[in-house]
């Protein structure tokens, strides 16, 4: 059996049998064929702690099939629960694959150990889609379903906590000001993983359930406000954007012009967003979210610099 740098030497007798994902037990066929190539098999993975083999069960019977008395192993540092993951994470990625039913199994005993990791990140470790974990998140069992409940974030595969939604985030922002009333509202934001200007938001509506005043932030100069266009041509002016846009969508001056068919197709899609920008806002990965901080304000610059130029043309037209 092959030994590759960092491994040591083991007596066959002093390991034992790990907590594996196989649900089938041993695969007979395979042990024979790793027996017939023994010296080529890498290093066994063992708990140290325990003794137990977290990745290696069939190289463990080809070596007592073989007659060995020693094994190459390596040594793992970590919890039983982590070795676990670890064993589900090798076999879904070399050796005998695990079947469909064994990594569904593993993922939902990986929900109840580490139920605070997201979906995707146990989704990938138990080579399954993101989908299969979450319909496994809802079932209603006992220990997972409690775990649930006390716990509004998510740690993804970055290592980054992260709140399920963007309210959730602003009930963890709550509860760390309540409980730390003097906390920055940079640590409340990195904490409940939302943005500084949520924090502010929340610090605010709960001055106003306690009747106390909030000190306003330092402010950039706002920009000019930008001109109401006319009165749009009709019966009756809409009163809302979105109104505004359906009554511009059958206007022929930009239905049957290219740049007019684009500023439409512009204007529908920042209404589209904007009705869920919370939503998107709070599911958007922490390290992105002073860039796009940074582009949204590009963007609403570029549309009231658009709205002064049209409302100029107006005057100068008038």
């Amino acid at each position: 059996m092959a030994q590759t740098d960092g491994a040591v030497m083991v007596a066959v007798t002093a390991l034992g049998a790990g907590d594996s994902p196989r649900l089938r037990g041993l695969d007979l066929a395979h042990v024979q064929l790793l027996a017939e190539n023994f010296d080529d098999l890498p290093p066994l993975l063992v708990q140290r702690s325990t003794m137990r083999i977290v990745d290696g069960t069939h190289r463990l019977a080809a070596a007592r099939l073989n007659g060995a008395e020693l094994l190459p192993v390596r040594w793992f540092e970590g919890s039983d629960a982590d070795a676990f993951v670890t064993a589900v994470r090798l076999n879904t990625g070399q050796g005998l694959p695990l079947a469909g039913r064994e990594r569904a199994t593993a993922a939902a005993r990986i929900l109840v150990s580490h139920p605070d990791w997201s979906d995707r990140w146990i989704a990938s470790v138990c080579g399954v889609a993101p989908r299969t974990v979450a319909a496994l998140r809802r079932r209603p069992t006992g220990d997972r379903q409690r775990s649930d409940v006390r716990s509004e974030m998510r740690t993804g595969r970055d290592g980054r906590r992260r709140p399920l939604s963007a309210e959730a985030g602003r009930r963890i922002a709550a509860e760390i000001m309540r409980r730390h009333p003097q906390s920055s509202l940079r640590a409340v934001a990195q904490q409940a993983g939302i943005s500084v200007g949520t924090a502010l938001d929340v610090r605010r509506r709960l001055a106003e359930e306690d009747g106390t005043a909030v000190p306003e932030p330092v402010r950039v100069a706002a920009p000019a406000p930008v001109a109401v266009p006319p009165a749009l041509p009709g019966p009756a002016r809409p009163e809302t954007a979105g109104e505004q846009l359906a009554h511009l969508v059958r206007d022929p001056s930009l239905k049957y012009s290219s740049q007019g068919r684009a500023l439409l197709r512009l204007a529908s899609a920042t209404l589209a967003f904007t009705e869920q920008a919370e939503t998107i806002a709070g599911s958007t990965a922490g390290h992105t979210r002073e860039s796009l901080r940074l582009v949204a304000r590009a963007c609403a610059e570029g549309w009231a610099r658009f709205g002064e130029y049209v409302a100029s043309e107006a005057d100068s037209v008038a």
